[in-house]
């Protein structure tokens, strides 16, 4: 695996690319999403490209002029090279070389220190597939099936998962990864409950988690070390009161 797939910050960063045909346009619709501001530059942009400028709220500056081999350019953090011109890519990109700047070629695979992802959003998930431009009718294909399995993860049991693995984290709890999974995979709790239940029992480790989970799935007995004795019920709909306590009301 020649390229590593990491994400890069673009929150406060400017994209230059060059070019405004067809190659342009596919290097434009792999970063319009991100947060950098971008900059294209061509002797003449399509309808496509154009259209997408008008929308884009001045995130988008395009500039028309034609571009000569010895073109300068600095203070980009990245630069996609994507003219329709082999000879005029060939020169751009041997100054993005000799000036190390972080930057992708777009008609061949050249040296390029960058390889941009074709990327599916959903919530905080990012799925990505790069088969580096080989065949893009594949890539496409692709494309539209994990666009179909971004959509089968629940956004909402996800965020939730998160707040347990962080007050799990802060009590230096046991079997963390464990904990995790258990909840991801069940499909009847109600997982916001999960929260008001550490408060008031040691859920520490993985067989107290399995015995509370068994608990406000099916309604059994806890079989928890409890941190202080609770009046009320944990979780809205249960009635969690202790044979105990029923026992001495019965008698009295």
């Amino acid at each position: 695996m020649r390229f590593l797939p990491v994400g890069l910050d673009t929150a406060h960063k400017n994209i230059l690319i060059f070019g405004g045909g067809f190659l342009a346009l596919s290097a434009l619709k792999s970063v319009i999403d991100t947060e950098a501001e971008i900059y294209m530059i061509a002797e003449s942009f399509g309808g496509e490209i154009l259209e997408i400028e008008k929308n884009s709220e001045g995130k988008l500056k395009l500039k028309e002029m034609e571009i000569p081999n010895d073109f300068q350019f600095m203070g980009y953090d990245f630069v996609i090279i994507a003219t329709e011109n082999f000879e005029l890519n060939e020169a751009l990109e041997n100054r993005a070389s000799a000036r190390n700047m972080i930057y992708e070629r777009y008609d061949i695979f050249s040296k390029s220190n960058m390889s941009i992802n074709k990327s599916v959003t959903h919530g905080p998930l990012t799925f990505s597939i790069n088969d580096s431009r080989l065949n893009p009718t594949i890539t496409d294909i692709i494309y539209e099936d994990l666009q179909k399995f971004a959509k089968n993860y629940d956004l909402e049991k996800i965020k939730i998962l998160n707040e347990i693995r962080s007050e799990l984290v802060r009590k230096n709890s046991q079997d963390i990864d464990e904990i995790i999974r258990k909840l991801y995979k069940e499909e009847v709790i109600n997982l916001s409950t999960f929260l008001k239940g550490m408060e008031d029992y040691k859920i520490e480790d993985i067989d107290t988690t399995n015995n509370f989970i068994e608990h406000i799935t099916e309604g059994k007995d806890l079989n928890l070390e409890k941190e202080e004795e609770p009046e009320e019920a944990i979780t809205e709909g249960l009635e969690v009161v202790e044979k105990e306590k029923e026992t001495d009301e019965v008698k009295e």
